[in-house]
């Protein structure tokens, strides 16, 4: 018997009609998380860079009957650039009139020592990884506190908490990454929104295609298992957060 003062079960974790927004959808964890939320009934704005890769994961949703066309809207967008982000919240806005859940997936890494680490390269990988969530969470967070609330998800990596040699800018973007996050937390948590902080391990996507020397595929986290605990995530009763969360593979760090 569900007690008074619980909210319903049978609206507990529901997802229709809620608007998200994932950032890296062309592929990987972002790709299965825009495939997960669709298939759980949400309205899904796809965000990348390329046009063309993200119509075809829109074309992948609507033949596979995972979701229809009008639940489906591809906006692509450099999460580094103010103008790009702003326009993908304006967009959001003017189709969907709402931004219930912003998954900041987007991110690059470059890899080498710190000596030999291009001060270019450098910029990159911390616009990619912290500025873009920044820039994300600023523009999307006005819609969600007017309408009284709303969830973000930063998904970082193990590497926000474990230095990796040859990886200073990397780690560095995701502690960053998460310490911002926790700051947001407190920031927003009275307004009924909820932040939170997905780190993975080593997961097999095409984020390794350009590192020579990588763990085992076989034995990476699938995006597949990302995009679950964020579906989990998301479709917790409004009593509670989940503030941070660690999702490794069965071995641990590879």
């Amino acid at each position: 018997m569900v007690s008074p003062s619980h909210p319903n079960a049978t609206e507990i974790g529901r997802l229709d009609g809620k608007v998200v927004v994932v950032t890296g959808a062309s592929k990987g964890i972002g790709k299965a998380t825009a495939s997960a939320f669709a298939a759980a009934g949400a309205k899904v704005v796809l965000a990348a860079r390329t046009r063309e890769t993200l119509e075809q994961v829109a074309d992948d949703l609507s033949v596979g009957g995972v979701s229809n066309p009008d639940s489906i809207l591809v906006v692509p967008t450099d999460v580094t650039d103010v103008d790009a982000v702003q326009r993908l919240i304006e967009r959001t806005l003017h189709v969907y009139q709402r931004v219930d859940i912003f998954v900041n997936n987007a991110g690059i890494g470059h890899f080498g020592p710190v000596v030999d680490f291009a001060p270019d390269d450098w910029d990159t990988v911390l616009n990619s990884n912290l500025k873009a969530i920044y820039l994300c969470a600023k523009y999307a967070l006005p819609s969600m506190l007017a309408q009284g609330g709303g969830q973000i998800i930063n998904v970082l990596s193990i590497a926000a908490k474990v230095a990796f040699e040859a990886s200073a800018a990397y780690c560095a973007a995701k502690a960053g990454a998460l310490a911002l996050t926790k700051v947001l937390a407190s920031e927003v948590r009275q307004q009924n929104v909820r932040v939170t902080a997905v780190l993975p391990g080593s997961v097999h996507t095409p984020f390794w295609d350009d590192v020579p020397q990588h763990p085992d595929f076989d034995q990476m986290l699938k995006p597949e298992h990302v995009a679950d605990t964020i579906i989990s995530i998301c479709q917790q009763p409004p009593g509670m957060v989940t503030e941070e969360i660690v999702v490794m593979p069965p071995l641990g760090i590879l």
